[in-house]
């Protein structure tokens, strides 16, 4: 039941984000100019005291919501930089990656233990 509620949660509030989004459509990865697909993960997952991109190629800036869709924390993107989440309390959150136009490149889960 629990879990039920979670993902259901989880669904509602990425579509409230993806709808914010001005017709873009979101997805697991982007095109470049070039047709270069770029995968766009964080890690750790889950993660304790920060996160890091794996690839910053297109992304301006890292947006972490909580699962009721308020932005709790934004931060510029730097390559081989780790973004502090140790002021987080221990749950589930949202991160939003936005691309050289303000447009949503995607959204991913994130658990913080």
């Amino acid at each position: 039941m629990y879990r039920i509620l979670l993902v259901s949660c989880i669904v509602f509030i990425t579509t409230t984000l993806y709808s914010q989004s001005a017709d873009k459509v979101p997805s697991t990865s982007f095109s470049k100019t070039n047709n270069t697909k770029i995968n766009l993960k964080i890690y750790p997952n889950p993660a304790t005291h920060f996160i890091k991109l794996k690839e910053i190629t297109g992304v301006t800036s890292i947006i972490v919501y909580n699962l009721v869709g308020r932005k709790i924390k934004q931060f510029q993107t730097e390559k081989g930089k780790a973004y502090p989440i140790t002021d987080l309390p221990k749950g589930m959150y949202l991160i939003q990656f936005l691309g050289l136009e303000g447009d949503v490149l995607i959204t991913q889960r994130l658990s913080k233990r």
